[in-house]
């Protein structure tokens, strides 16, 4: 059985049961021990399911693997994304190279920008634009576009990426956990994210209250690499964490 069918099945067992064994996966598979175990981890990973001592358990939180077109996601919790974006724009200031993130939350900064002796870079399409119809110094970041996001990705727009130092970047995210980090539903997504966090020197995640507790298939930072940027969060329920501001408050 090839790779990908393998782990379609093991989920598939893990919906109808809620664990799954090693032991009980080799016999139904066929595969060996070791390949059964190496696809848990790989699974595991990705954060679509939780290993535990001889098999693994399905995630009752992992609930983000489709993400819905950026017009649907403006409309989704749109005063808190307002708040949030508020926020964000207090720490932009003179000189700063800014990097904007593709996504409905970054989108609503636009709304706030006030600093126009600052670089804004973005791989967000409709974000460069209304940053340029405004008035506001903007280099856009070409590559593949994602038609769900209007961001850029890909190759070409990470290599691209990768010539800067940003002062300050600013991100969304699909899901913000302790354990497995900041993540969201589309490889190419992720590596576009990554390739840009690491660029900056103070990285903010802008984030609902929606989206804690939630995993995404792909990572792309660590939960403590970041400050977070939202309007409310359960500290009971995110442990380590320390580098929250909550607009609300």
């Amino acid at each position: 059985m090839m790779t990908d069918k393998r782990h379609d099945y093991i989920l598939k067992e893990l919906q109808k049961n809620k664990s799954v064994s090693v032991v009980d996966l080799v016999e139904q598979i066929g595969a060996s021990e070791s390949t059964i175990r190496r696809d848990l981890l790989e699974l595991d990973q990705q954060g679509l399911l939780k290993r535990v001592h001889g098999g693994a358990v399905i995630l009752d939180k992992r609930n983000v693997l489709v993400e819905n077109p950026l017009s649907e996601r403006q409309l989704q919790h749109e005063h808190e994304k307002q708040e949030i974006a508020y926020h964000a724009c207090q720490y932009i200031e003179k000189n700063d190279i800014v990097y904007i993130d593709s996504g409905s939350t970054t989108l609503k900064l636009l709304d706030y920008l006030q600093e126009k002796n600052a670089t804004y870079i973005t791989n967000g399409l409709l974000h460069a634009h209304i940053l340029a119809i405004h008035g506001f110094k903007v280099i856009c970041i070409g590559g593949e576009i994602r038609g769900i996001t209007g961001g850029c990705v890909g190759s070409q727009a990470i290599k691209e990426v990768s010539r800067y130092h940003f002062t300050k970047g600013f991100f969304g995210t699909n899901g913000a956990d302790s354990e497995y980090g900041f993540t969201t539903p589309d490889s190419e997504e992720a590596a576009m994210k990554e390739a840009a966090f690491y660029r900056c020197e103070k990285k903010y995640i802008l984030c609902d209250h929606s989206k804690f507790n939630k995993i995404s298939p792909v990572h792309f930072a660590n939960i403590e690499d970041a400050i977070i940027i939202t309007d409310y969060c359960d500290h009971t329920k995110l442990k380590n964490l320390t580098l929250i501001k909550e607009v609300s408050k």
